[in-house]
């Protein structure tokens, strides 16, 4: 449990500032923006052990686009909590990976990033459900729920949206 505590700390100061400024993109109050930031990281203690370590940082920018869309849905209703302590800041450990390896992946995040930007422009119902599914682990039913639609539409968005994806890779990094 200390451990995750650990883990959750360095994931904070690592990746609050991005999640903060995602949240004002849409909302454009810096405290509610903070608010959204606290409510993220609330659900990722809760979905730590489930979110793997090179998606966090995903994981976190689309709870939080969620969070802060839900926000505006609402008009606002949210209750104002106060706004987070600054952590002490703790550098991450050391990562000895080789230099390539690390441009070679960071080529291949860039290229999946542009690639789901496009879905997301082109198919946001699809990109929705594909976030819903993947990042926030809801099932079909909640997320026809949130969205107003049946669940067998979810299956048959979250069906096309993994074809859609394929073809788009290929199509733009053969």
């Amino acid at each position: 449990m200390d451990r995750e505590n650990d883990r959750l700390d360095v994931l904070f100061i690592e990746y609050r500032k991005i999640v903060i400024r995602n949240a004002y993109l849409f909302v454009k109050d810096y405290y509610i923006a903070e608010d959204i930031c606290q409510e993220t990281f609330i659900r990722l203690e809760r979905n730590l052990g489930t979110v793997p370590p090179e998606k966090v940082k995903g994981w976190l920018l689309c709870v939080s686009e969620r969070l802060a869309i839900d926000y505006l849905r609402k008009g606002g209703k949210y209750k104002i909590h106060v706004g987070l302590d600054e952590a002490e800041w703790k550098p991450p450990p050391e990562d000895c990976a080789d230099v390539s390896s690390l441009l070679e992946k960071k080529e291949e995040r860039e290229q999946k990033g542009r690639v789901l930007k496009r879905l997301k422009r082109e198919k946001p119902l699809w990109y929705e459900t594909v976030c819903m599914s993947y990042l926030e682990n809801m099932d079909n039913p909640s997320i026809g729920r949130e969205l107003g639609v049946r669940p067998y539409l979810i299956s048959k968005w979250k069906e096309r949206a993994k074809l859609w994806l394929q073809n788009a890779f290929e199509e733009a990094y053969k």
